[in-house]
């Protein structure tokens, strides 16, 4: 059995996961069982009962940052830093560049959709409404991006990388990430009584999508794709802001579509994602990233080399 010490970043990293996980299934009925005693007695403080899968969220969110702050020093190796450091200029030039390009990206997509007469653009909103959701899908989609990429590309993909297995870590690195977001709790409901197993009863209801894989296959790919890219872009850059940028952009652009309209349709068909996630199932949204990943390597040519070779000095 592997000590502590001889673990590679990503397996510590799985078994932290792991272990928030089985703490998360321990402590969510019991939180929800004090939900509901203060909903009876203090309504003023919870004046609905609260769905059991909510709990389940809210609990793993407390683990994870009380473990996270507990198990950082186990979690993330001394060779991440780099990733992180490169220097303000650099780095706000990178992340800028990214969030841009990931931006535009789904503008784009918007205004051939609006071409294609599947979305309409208008205001839904009111002014302040339209400005309060554009500050929180900002900030959203910089801390999603942010601890996302760490992660994924910081830490599972370099380590793979790194032991020489770059056709691997492309592959099981994208792989786990896309289809991480496929694991979702299904319809809200509600516990009654001391239910303690409750909590490892819902982890197993969070898998049923892939009871139907051929389902999730064309969001699955859409995702691999997009995690692909944001590699390349670590690959080119030797550090995770390109990444970070692109991955905030992209969630940015997702998440204010419907501030300056709306789909006139549930179906957006093949061209543009008929299966969920929508948009990132569709084909048009396939070339799409493609085509940003041409620009990621056409913007970083002339560091490219610099910063594979500083990403190799670091691993030493």
């Amino acid at each position: 059995m592997k000590s502590a010490g001889s673990l590679k970043s990503y397996q510590r990293l799985i078994i932290f996961l792991l272990f928030i996980l089985a703490i998360t299934c321990v402590i969510s009925p019991w939180m929800a069982l004090a939900a509901d005693w203060i909903h009876v007695n203090w309504p003023s403080l919870i004046d609905e009962r609260v769905p059991f899968p909510r709990i389940f969220n809210r609990a793993f969110m407390v683990a994870g940052i009380i473990g996270f702050i507990a198990a950082r020093k186990f979690i993330f190796p001394p060779r991440i830093k780099p990733l992180l450091m490169p220097g303000f200029p650099k780095a706000s030039r990178l992340l800028s560049v990214g969030w841009i390009l990931g931006v535009a990206s789904t503008a784009l997509l918007i205004i051939l959709m609006t071409i294609g007469d599947i979305f309409d653009p208008f205001f839904r909103l009111s002014w302040g409404e339209s400005v309060s959701r554009l500050i929180s899908a900002f900030f959203a989609g910089i801390f999603v991006g942010f601890l996302e990429e760490i992660f994924f590309r910081g830490i599972l993909f370099r380590e793979l990388r790194d032991d020489g297995r770059p056709l691997a870590a492309y592959l099981f690195a994208n792989l786990f990430y896309s289809a991480l977001h496929f694991v979702k709790p299904g319809e809200a409901y509600f516990l009654n009584g001391v239910q303690p197993l409750a909590g490892f009863r819902h982890l197993l209801t969070t898998f049923e999508p892939f009871l139907h894989p051929l389902d999730l296959i064309p969001g699955m790919f859409g995702l691999f794709l997009i995690g692909v890219i944001l590699s390349y872009a670590l690959v080119r850059t030797g550090n995770l802001y390109l990444s970070i940028g692109l991955h905030a952009g992209w969630i940015f652009g997702l998440k204010v579509i419907r501030v300056f309209g709306d789909f006139n349709r549930q179906d957006l068909g093949w061209i543009f994602g008929f299966t969920d996630p929508k948009i990132v199932s569709g084909i048009a949204t396939w070339i799409g990233v493609i085509l940003v990943g041409v620009a990621v390597h056409l913007l970083t040519r002339r560091g490219s080399r610099l910063a594979v070779d500083q990403t190799r000095q670091a691993t030493v």
